[in-house]
């Protein structure tokens, strides 16, 4: 292509470096690109995207730099890309620069661009910024509401996630299963059963689909709660579980006291093919602080042991006399040991 001239013809020369890029030639595709005599503003896209499709988020910002300092205006898809990989890079410096580039060439209203924004500041854990910017926005899409919603929710701020949602509403949106996932881990944060009851029945009413990620938090949301039962319901009506589907449950019931019922759930997941992970000893060995026999407790939580991970933890259990009892859980690939009264 390049011996015949079709250099000049940009089109498919951004063409031929996406297809380059979608195989993971990049050598190829950053050949073909540096031999470009007038580079296009799709050129430089296709160059960016070319490297965001490939995980490599610094090889995009720097391109990006390149076509600034050359003087090419970039378009949506150019900010979209390059704010993309601010976030990856967890680089707010250079994000909020490239933030003041979309004001001056006015494409802060776009909605894919003030999305990339929202998630770039949502992941830094800047909430208040993304807040300003969302406010400002004239066009609000689902994307902008998930990603809002949802990075209040990570941030652990569930209350805020529950207003935006209520806001989204008066608005006439229609939240999908990412938003709804985002309340029902809201709800357990801060403890609001009727919420997590309103979007179970909202999703049910919607027939949104409910894979074992979205069950699993629901298992999570009523165990959290104290709603064991509904939680357990849920559960055992579960097609699919997985390690934390069983975490959660066993969490629930740890965490509410009741380390009878944590300890044969960590038994019957076993029996049903499961590896116990750190999370679920966690609530088992809660669960021993709770049971009249700590002893008989640990015996079987011992049982249970992963031997396959590398693992070294220590927990103070309350031993039934109230007295404070260390074990030394300390796992290798070879063997374990467990040491009392360290």
């Amino acid at each position: 292509m390049v011996s015949s001239g079709l250099l000049s013809h940009g089109n498919s020369i951004a063409q031929l470096i996406s297809s380059y890029g979608k195989a993971g030639d990049l050598e190829s595709a950053h050949k073909l690109f540096d031999k470009i005599p007038l580079r296009r503003v799709d050129s430089w896209n296709a160059m960016i995207i070319a490297y965001s499709k490939n995980e490599y988020p610094v090889e995009v910002v720097n391109v990006y730099n390149q076509m600034v300092l050359e003087g090419v205006k970039p378009d949506s898809s150019t900010f979209t890309v390059a704010l993309k990989a601010c976030m990856i890079l967890q680089d707010l410096e250079k994000g909020e620069e490239i933030w003041e580039k979309v004001v001056e060439c006015g494409y802060e209203n776009d909605v894919f661009v003030g999305s990339s924004v929202l998630n770039m500041y949502a992941k830094c854990g800047k909430m208040d910024k993304a807040v300003v910017v969302f406010e400002k926005m004239q066009r609000r899409d689902i994307v902008c509401w998930t990603t809002i919603i949802t990075g209040f929710v990570q941030s652990g701020k569930g209350k805020e996630a529950v207003d935006l949602y209520r806001w989204m509403q008066r608005e006439g949106m229609v939240g999908d299963g990412v938003v709804m996932l985002g309340l029902m881990q809201a709800s357990a944060n801060i403890a609001d059963t009727k919420l997590g009851l309103s979007v179970h029945g909202y999703m049910i009413r919607r027939a949104l689909p409910m894979d074992v990620n979205m069950l699993t938090s629901l298992v999570d949301m009523y165990a959290k709660n104290g709603e064991l039962e509904l939680a357990t319901r849920v559960f055992r009506k579960m097609p699919y579980r997985n390690t934390v589907s069983w975490s959660a449950l066993i969490s629930g019931f740890a965490q509410n006291g009741l380390g009878v019922d944590a300890l044969q759930l960590l038994i019957e997941m076993q029996v049903s093919g499961f590896t116990p992970d750190v999370a679920s000893l966690v609530s088992a060995l809660l669960a021993c602080s709770h049971v009249v026999s700590l002893k008989l407790g640990v015996s079987r939580l011992i049982l249970f042991l992963i031997k396959e991970q590398n693992w070294s933890l220590k927990f103070d259990l309350l031993a039934p006399a109230k007295e404070w009892v260390d074990f030394h859980f300390v796992f290798d690939r070879s063997n374990w040991n467990v040491v009392k009264h360290l």
